[in-house]
């Protein structure tokens, strides 16, 4: 399996030959965890957080392009895993969170191919900044293991 980032939207931390550590591994499973309510096979869903992971750690930071999508009153706050959807034109487009705080969030494509506008169009596992104002959320991970004696949120604390 292969992971999808462009060498001109690499960081820094990105040169030579890096090893997955314990905290990619936990962010891995914690990625994993957020997918098992949709309706990807195991290998899609394997590849989802391999690239989820990839892009959380190799990703250069973005300015927010949230001209794209439509404004969503909503002040829910958002975190690493949630699936959330932005709209479109009318479509709604689904995501998972890599990265939010309380104004952005930092979002990885998980559907094939999107066009936004006549020159700008994503691709599968494609990485966007977008203002928390335009995000909906689909599916919570922080609620589905809130109850767990053992989770991966506790491994990466």
């Amino acid at each position: 399996m292969t992971c999808h980032l462009d060498k001109r939207n690499m960081n820094n931390l990105c040169k030579g030959r890096i090893n997955f550590c314990a905290e990619d591994s936990s962010y891995y499973y914690y990625f994993l965890e957020s997918l098992t309510d949709l309706d990807f096979n195991v290998p899609e869903k394997v590849q989802i957080a391999l690239n989820a992971v990839t892009n959380l750690r190799f990703q250069k930071v973005k300015m927010p392009q949230s001209w794209f999508f439509d404004y969503n009153n909503s002040d829910v706050s958002f975190s690493t895993g949630d699936i959330i959807t932005l709209s479109s034109k009318g479509q709604n487009i689904q995501f998972v969170i890599l990265e939010a705080d309380e104004l952005v969030s930092t979002c990885m494509l998980l559907e094939d191919t999107v066009q936004l506008s006549d020159i700008k169009k994503l691709a599968r596992f494609d990485v966007i900044r977008v203002m928390n104002d335009r995000v909906q959320l689909r599916n919570t991970v922080a609620k589905k293991l809130a109850d767990d004696s053992f989770s991966y949120v506790q491994i990466m604390a």
